[in-house]
């Protein structure tokens, strides 16, 4: 299970209290890469001579999964439909310093396989602190203390009682639950602004969509969320090195009968002993793949059951800082729950008048179908609801729709109501004796993060290695 609220809070504040300085920081990077990634011994350098795969998708993932394959020895062919690896991480560099239109966060660094991998290819994290934020209302008013506590409690003792109030019906929503515990809180601008940060923003869809049974399966790692200062890309660029992968091949079909797979893009086709299908849920919900034969029953439900979301997140560069420097993070209590309820600053990070705004929920799609100059104008809304009207225009914007980009239909897995945590087991165990799924939807304890696609994505490669070429 996840920590409860006041545990987490309690982590997050032993540990990120001491890691601000560079020495710390190195410190704290090479205590996460003593254990070894998933927690496994790396196979015998020679345990996959002979052995040819196909990994489809340069994410996370499928660069683990190739990774840990060639290591062993094994010839590997990476298949990545678009012009650039890392998949859901995405760096952009346009506004002068790294924002990520992506995954953001290591989430939990303290054992994470993640910071493991930072600490070898070279990075170095900021440790973000959520003690160092503000939540502001409507017209720049900030809540009292007290307000804020009451409103942590209620939602903790709401999160205690879900299962119990939802007494095993599948069918029920966290919203359900909600609304039979303490409606009032959804009518409340802070109310729902701690409904978003705490639920809607965490698992990336709306609280009417998300289980009431599971909403809170899964495990975290101990300690602070960490920030790559120099971009998240580092850690796929990193993995990269040495593979060889084949960009702008958009897999069609993958044929896993008999003892060859054959996986078909639409200028090539390419036979091996097995394969590794590393995409995001939301292609295998469109059935942007043929599998030939189809994927087993079991694992066609599983698809269909688990939840993919959607996080819009946007930076903003403006002339000036004109929000606290000292803050790592700003909330925003609209009237229209997940409206860039969560915003993270890069002053801290890289010295730069830089937001990264965050909207969730139903909201989400809203800032998805947005074009640029209606997008400005929602943005600089808020932040004049907040601030006042001198708030500057920004200077430039940057973001990416990840729910209408058909390489991804989403940004990551949550606990969909129907949905059961065994599914993610479902999709882990193989598809046939040739044919295997990765990706953070693959991961019962690590769901919707980048070390679930990581460890997801070695473990799929361990598999393969222990089936050989029979």
């Amino acid at each position: 299970m996840r920590p409860d609220l006041r545990r987490r809070r309690l982590l997050l504040l032993l540990t990120a209290s001491t890691l601000y300085s560079a020495p710390l920081a190195r410190r704290a990077l090479a205590e996460a890469a003593r254990p070894s990634l998933g927690g496994t011994q790396a196979p015998a350098s020679d345990a996959g001579k002979g052995l040819k795969v196909v990994v489809v998708g340069a994410g996370m993932a499928g660069l683990s999964a190739s990774a840990t394959l060639v290591a062993a020895g094994a010839e590997v062919v990476v298949l990545e439909a678009r012009d650039r690896i890392g998949g859901r991480i995405f760096t952009d560099r346009s506004l002068g310093v790294p924002v990520e239109q992506g995954a953001n966060f290591i989430h939990g660094f303290n054992g994470n396989p993640v910071a493991a991998l930072a600490s070898k290819a070279g990075g170095m994290p900021f440790f973000v602190d959520e003690e160092q934020s503000a939540v502001l209302l409507s017209g720049g008013e900030e809540p009292e203390d007290f307000e804020i506590d009451d409103l942590w409690e209620e939602i903790e003792r709401i999160e205690e009682k879900a299962a119990e109030e939802a007494d095993g019906d599948a069918a029920l929503s966290l919203l359900d639950i909600i609304e039979l515990l303490d409606p009032a809180l959804l009518q409340e601008p802070i109310g729902n602004w701690g409904l978003t940060d705490m639920w809607e923003n965490e698992l990336g869809a709306p609280l009417s969509a998300i289980s009431a049974l599971h909403f809170n399966a899964g495990e975290v790692y101990p300690g602070p969320d960490a920030v790559l200062l120099q971009g998240y890309d580092l850690l796929p660029r990193h993995l990269a090195d040495g593979l060889d992968i084949r960009l702008g091949e958009a897999v069609r079909h993958v044929r896993h009968a008999g003892d060859t797979v054959t996986v078909e893009t639409a200028t090539a086709r390419f036979e091996a002993d097995h394969c590794v299908v590393a995409v995001p849920l939301g292609v295998l919900k469109a059935g942007a793949i043929a599998f030939d034969p189809p994927l087993p029953p079991e694992h066609q439900a599983a698809i269909a059951a688990i939840g993919f979301g959607n996080l819009a997140k946007v930076s903003v560069l403006f002339d000036r800082v004109f929000w606290p420097t000292d803050l790592h993070y700003l909330g925003y209590a609209g009237k229209e729950r997940g409206r860039f309820a969560d915003m993270l600053s890069l002053v801290p990070i890289h010295d730069a008048p830089v937001l990264t705004l965050m909207a969730s929920g139903g909201y989400a799609d809203k800032v998805d179908a947005m074009d640029e100059a209606a997008l400005r104008a929602d943005v600089t809304a808020v932040l004049r609801d907040m601030f006042g009207q001198a708030v500057p225009a920004p200077e430039a914007i940057t973001r990416h729709a990840w729910s209408t980009d058909p390489l991804a239909l989403g940004t990551y897995s949550y606990p969909a109501v129907g949905a059961r945590p065994g599914d993610h087991d479902v999709l882990e165990a193989p598809a046939s004796g040739r044919l295997l799924l990765a990706g953070e939807h693959t991961s019962r304890d690590h769901f919707g993060t980048v070390h679930g696609a990581l460890e997801s994505g070695q473990r799929a490669a361990l598999a393969v290695l222990k089936r050989g070429r029979g």
